[in-house]
């Protein structure tokens, strides 16, 4: 559908990729206007989320052109022509397009972390760069855009053989990857699933029914003084309104238990035994994203929060400083290097100011990497 906005044209496109190994068909939106830099933006949603992680609102809506980060790079800037093709990604289980009931399907609901990156994440790049050559007669190189778990996606596509050849660039939002530090936001979440068991849940549904844990999440998701309490509530009612799979919230324990992100171990008993031994670890995991950074190449920018309690900033900084990449930028959104506030870990897209802050910086470091 095409929409005006500030005297511009621009268009939305629901798009469905074709099923994946696991049967999963995946929702995307795209946006574009009439000109665009040839390659495009994947914006991937984190942990708990949806669409509305880097996608907040509805189209031409005060709160989307506020609050949006796809809104903010598909627009053309005053002073510039071209924009850039959003390709905004939504994760199995997610979407207007449920492919698979979880009151029907329970058992479709078993997915880990490592789904997403092995089946998810090339039916998505595959999908944009098919679509690219039928219409545009070209295969382009693509940047990723991952907030939170979506950044961390993308560090594990990264790794790949695939991922280097299709990947133009990373950006990753407040993404951890050495688990080294306390989370006083992923953890609790994280501990909201059983061991052993695999099922399908709801964060933002048991978040409305446990006020006790609702209060928590919303004084460890973000900086209060940087974010609008009606949005901070908005987004737990829409934009982590999903059916995810509690294998996901196991395997983020995991990643605290053991400092590591890495795959789900075929044994996890026997992983949290005697997983922290350097003698067995290998033994015991198939393979770690944290270990193998620097098989990365891709040029990185990797955005932090002075107050993020979700991603310390030694989090980020340890991705930025391990990776191959020749081309690596790391910016930490505080205070004391000029920004408004100390920045917390949802208002780095949903907070007062991300607009004027983090989002030009994002805007313009894809602008000098695009063609």
């Amino acid at each position: 559908m095409k929409y005006k906005i500030n005297n511009q044209s621009i268009i939305k496109e629901d798009h469905i990729t074709k099923p994946n190994e696991d049967g999963w068909e995946l929702n995307l939106i795209r946006y574009k206007t009439e000109e665009n830099y040839k390659n495009p933006v994947i914006l991937c949603h984190g942990l708990a989320a949806n669409k509305h992680s880097t996608d907040f609102g509805e189209i031409n809506e005060p709160e989307w052109l506020k609050y949006s980060l796809a809104s903010y790079l598909s627009l053309s800037k005053n002073d510039e022509k071209l924009s850039f093709d959003c390709w905004v990604a939504q994760l199995r289980g997610r979407g207007k397009k449920i492919t698979f009931n979880p009151e029907n399907n329970p058992e479709k609901y078993e997915w880990c972390v490592d789904d997403y990156i092995e089946k998810d994440v090339p039916s998505i790049v595959n999908y944009i760069k098919n679509w690219y050559l039928t219409n545009k007669k070209y295969t382009p190189k693509i940047f990723w855009i991952g907030k939170s778990m979506g950044g961390m996606i993308g560090y594990g596509y990264a790794q790949t053989n695939e991922g280097k050849k299709n990947l133009k660039g990373l950006i990753t939002i407040g993404s951890p990857v050495a688990f080294e530090y306390n989370s006083i936001l992923l953890e609790p979440i994280a501990r909201l699933a059983p061991r052993k068991m695999f099922f399908p849940i709801n964060v933002s549904e048991i978040l409305k029914k446990k006020q006790i844990y609702a209060d928590l999440f919303k004084r460890a998701a973000a900086n209060k003084k940087n974010i609008e309490s009606n949005i901070l509530n908005k987004y737990i009612d829409i934009g982590m309104n999903n059916t995810i799979s509690s294998k996901v919230l196991n395997q983020f324990l995991l990643f605290y238990r053991h400092n590591d992100f890495c795959k789900y171990p075929n044994n996890p008993w026997l992983y949290d035994l005697i997983g922290k031994i350097p003698l067995f670890k290998k033994i015991v995991t198939t393979y770690s994203y944290k270990e193998n950074m620097n098989k990365i190449e891709t040029p990185l920018l990797a955005i932090a929060g002075n107050n993020d309690k979700a991603a310390d900033p030694r989090e980020v900084r340890f991705c930025s400083t391990n990776v191959n990449s020749q081309d690596v930028s790391y910016i930490n959104f505080c205070k004391k290097d000029g920004y408004s506030i100390d920045y917390g870990h949802l208002d780095l897209n949903l907070g007062l100011n991300a607009k004027n802050e983090v989002y030009p910086y994002i805007y313009d470091w894809l602008k000098k990497r695009s063609e």
